[in-house]
């Protein structure tokens, strides 16, 4: 009863550890993606600020930092409730292995009592030899075997748990280490977060005096916003034009094909109609009139029938394809540039005028000065214009899927090229005196979250 009961103690513990060494794969996982961009942040913010101005992305980039030092904070108070938990599991294992050891060490004593009772009263020969025949004697020997073997058994079971328990204890001792570790961690975080806003705080106040100029910079960037896009929504509305237009010449060839085959079939069969009448004719009989000719009844020719070369896939059949392949690497694409996101999609809080609301149709990656730009997903480039405060933009096509790349200094590629996944279309223009691309990704005529179509770095 007490071996099952161990059992089910054990099996139990085991399970809850399993589940906790997931949860702390996530968040240790999790915490390696925040302290990296804490870390992207940290050297863009150094670069800005060694221009000794002041600027709305110095404020942007600092509510991102802010945001991650949230996050980190967030994420340590979650470690130190995980390490709680993975200490309490550890307790629990302890005790279970505690009770083990002390039913095996029972045990074991039992077996080494009655081992010395019966070598005074007999020994492992003269125990052996005491068989009346060979039967028993061979019996007597794999009792003897198993007897030792289990003996060996139950040292060897004694010795893993004891050294089991001693690992546990340790474990608890290292949890207490990490928790106290965490507690100082928190700590420092939460000064440095107080640093943050605090120069968040001296930001907004010089920018709140430029608020004249800010609201112009912010007119500015919404009318170069519209024409992007009014010029990407032309593009796209093109492509599908062409797609119509295909699949519309495609069926009035197909049409114009089966009225040729329809009119050659009747042109045969008054063909026919006419031989047997002047046959009929000629043998002074009435002929009746003759049915339609029967295309299966042509005599058959030796030679190799004739096949038509397959017709190209038409822009139609090709975009659906390419729709497929991108629609299956959402939340997988790579990065059209290295670095963090320093405005995040839809309608937010400008990051100074108070009242304001800002839409971004997709999200502004802050990366490093002269930073190449690279397609996310194979594809077709679409479009390439060239828009006041934006720069150079490339559309890239991917069947219904569209990825643009605005605010480009240069481009490395033309219209109509197909590019592969990671290929390098530019490179990265300055705004507001940072380099930073706008990046947005398409379905048809809808604007969609890029955050969760990239993926991991």
């Amino acid at each position: 009863m007490m071996r099952l009961t161990f059992i089910i103690l054990l099996v139990a513990v085991s399970s809850v550890f399993g589940q906790t060494q997931k949860s702390r794969a996530a968040l240790e996982a999790e915490k390696k993606e925040n302290l990296e961009r804490i870390e992207q942040v940290k050297k863009i913010l150094g670069q800005t600020q060694k221009e000794k101005r002041t600027s709305l992305s110095q404020a942007q980039a600092l509510r991102r930092q802010i945001d991650n030092q949230e996050k980190k904070i967030s994420l340590a108070q979650q470690d130190y409730d995980l390490i709680q938990r993975e200490m309490a599991e550890n307790l629990a294992t302890q005790d279970t292995l505690r009770l083990e050891l002390g039913t095996l060490q029972k045990e074991y004593a039992e077996i080494i009592v009655r081992e010395a009772k019966n070598s005074r009263k007999l020994t492992r020969l003269g125990f052996l030899f005491s068989s009346t025949s060979l039967t028993e004697l061979f019996m007597r020997y794999k009792y003897l075997q198993q007897y030792s073997e289990n003996r060996k058994g139950k040292f060897e079971k004694i010795k893993n748990l004891a050294e089991a328990l001693k690992k546990r204890q340790a474990e608890l001792a290292q949890g207490k280490v990490r928790q106290a570790n965490v507690i100082q961690q928190v700590s420092e975080d939460k000064k440095g977060l107080d640093d943050l806003k605090q120069k968040q705080d001296q930001i907004v106040k010089e920018l709140t005096s430029k608020e004249g100029q800010l609201k112009t910079e912010l007119k500015k960037q919404q009318d170069a916003l519209r024409r992007l896009n009014s010029v990407i929504s032309v593009a796209i509305a093109r492509e599908i034009a062409a797609r119509k237009a295909e699949e519309e010449a495609k069926a009035r060839e197909a049409a114009r094909k089966k009225a040729e085959e329809t009119a050659r079939l009747e042109a045969e069969r008054r063909e026919a109609e006419r031989r047997k009448a002047e046959l009929a004719k000629s043998s002074g009989k009435t002929v009746e009139e003759a049915p339609p000719p029967k295309t299966e009844a042509a005599p058959k020719r030796e030679e190799a029938p004739v096949r038509e070369p397959a017709a190209a896939p038409t822009r139609a059949e090709v975009a659906t394809v390419a729709t497929g392949k991108f629609s299956a690497a959402k939340n997988k694409l790579s990065w059209p540039a290295n670095g963090f996101i320093s405005s995040q999609f839809g309608v937010r809080d400008h990051a100074v005028l108070k009242g304001i609301k800002v839409d971004n149709h997709g999200v502004d990656i802050r990366t490093a000065p002269g930073a190449e730009v690279r397609s996310v997903f194979e594809g077709v480039v679409l479009d390439i214009s060239e828009i006041p405060g934006l720069n150079y933009v490339v559309a890239v096509q991917h069947g219904d899927y569209y990825t643009v790349y605005a605010n480009l200094a240069s481009v490395a590629v033309r219209v109509n090229q197909k590019v592969s996944g990671r290929e390098i279309i530019g490179t990265v223009a300055e705004k507001d005196g940072v380099p930073e691309i706008n990046f947005q990704v398409w379905h048809n005529f809808t604007k969609l979250n890029p955050e969760l179509w990239l993926g991991s770095k």
